[in-house]
C-alpha cells in the first residue's frame, strides 16, 4: 500500500482583507474609501468582488478595481491581477501579462508573487521550463515566510526537480508548512509518514496528519484517511467510514476517490 502525495504545484490568490470588518460594512467602507482614492480599500473591494464576499461575485468589477490598486501601488493587486490574467478570469486570458505582474510583485518584495513566477517556471507557461530558477523562486518565497512557497518547495525536493532529490528536506518543509496551516503539506507530510521516506514509517502519525488534513478540507487527505481505515492501518479496520471518506472526496473533486 502506497499513500499518494499531491505534487501539484499551486498558484497563490491573495485573499485576505487588509483592515478586514463586517463583509456588508466593508463594501460601503471600502467603496467611499476607493472613492476617495484609498488603494488599499479598492484593494479591499476587489477581494470582495472576486471572492462574492458580501457583495454578488462579479470578476470584471474585481479586475478593475485591482488594476486600480496596482496602478497605485498595492502588491497584493498586482498580485491578484496577475492571477486573474493567469486565469483568464473577468479578463482575456493572458500568460506574458501574468507573468510581468508576477515579476514586478516579486521585484518589490511581495513574497506571494515570487512564488507563484516560480510555478510559471515550473511548469513552462509563458517561459521556458526552468526547474532550477523555479526552486529559487520557491526558496525565496518560503524564507519569507509563504507557506504555498515552503510545500512548492518540498514538492520539488520530494520529486528531485531542479534540486537533489532529499526526502529529508521535503519532510522538513512539509512540516514547517504544515505547522502554519497549509493542508496539502500536512497530507504530503502524512504521506511520507505513511511510506516511510524521509523519515521511520509512522501509520499512526500518518493517520492524524491525514485527519488534520481532510478536517482542513483537503480531499486528498480525505482520500488516504479512506485509505487507512478501509485497510485499518494505524487505525482500527472500519469500511463503511472509509466509504464516506472516500464519498467526501470525491464529491469535494478528488477523482482517484470516485473509484
Amino acid at each position: 500500500m502506497e499513500f499518494t502525495l499531491e505534487t501539484r504545484i499551486r498558484t497563490v490568490l491573495t485573499v485576505f482583507l487588509l483592515g478586514m470588518s463586517a463583509c456588508q460594512e466593508n463594501e460601503v467602507s471600502d467603496q467611499g474609501a476607493c472613492d476617495s482614492g484609498d488603494m488599499v480599500g479598492c484593494y479591499n473591494l476587489g477581494v470582495m468582488y472576486q471572492s462574492g464576499q458580501g457583495v454578488p461575485q462579479d470578476l470584471e468589477r474585481a479586475v478593475s478595481l485591482f488594476q486600480q490598486s496596482c496602478d497605485g501601488g498595492v502588491r497584493a493587486s498586482c498580485n491578484n491581477l496577475g492571477f486573474m490574467y493567469e486565469l483568464g478570469a473577468g479578463v482575456p486570458q493572458d500568460i506574458e501579462r501574468a507573468r510581468a505582474l508576477y515579476q514586478q510583485v516579486c521585484d518589490g518584495g511581495a513574497i506571494e508573487g515570487c512564488n507563484n513566477l516560480g510555478f510559471m517556471y515550473q511548469n513552462g507557461t509563458g517561459v521556458p521550463q526552468d526547474f532550477e530558477h523555479a526552486v529559487s523562486l520557491h526558496q525565496q518565497a518560503c524564507e519569507g515566510g509563504d507557506m504555498a512557497g515552503c510545500y512548492n518547495l518540498g514538492v520539488m525536493y520530494q520529486g528531485g526537480r531542479g534540486v537533489t532529490q532529499d526526502f529529508e528536506r521535503a519532510v522538513s518543509l512539509y512540516q514547517q508548512a504544515c505547522g502554519r496551516g497549509d493542508m496539502q503539506s500536512c497530507n504530503n507530510l502524512g504521506a511520507m509518514y505513511g511510506n516511510g521516506a524521509g523519515v521511520t514509517q509512522n501509520f499512526e502519525r500518518a493517520a492524524n496528519l491525514h485527519q488534520q488534513a481532510c478536517d482542513g478540507g483537503n480531499m486528498r487527505g480525505c482520500y488516504n484517511l479512506g485509505v487507512m481505515y478501509h485497510n485499518g492501518t494505524g487505525v482500527p479496520q472500519d469500511i463503511d467510514r472509509a466509504l464516506r471518506l472516500y464519498r467526501r472526496a470525491c464529491d469535494g473533486g478528488d477523482t482517484s476517490a470516485c473509484n
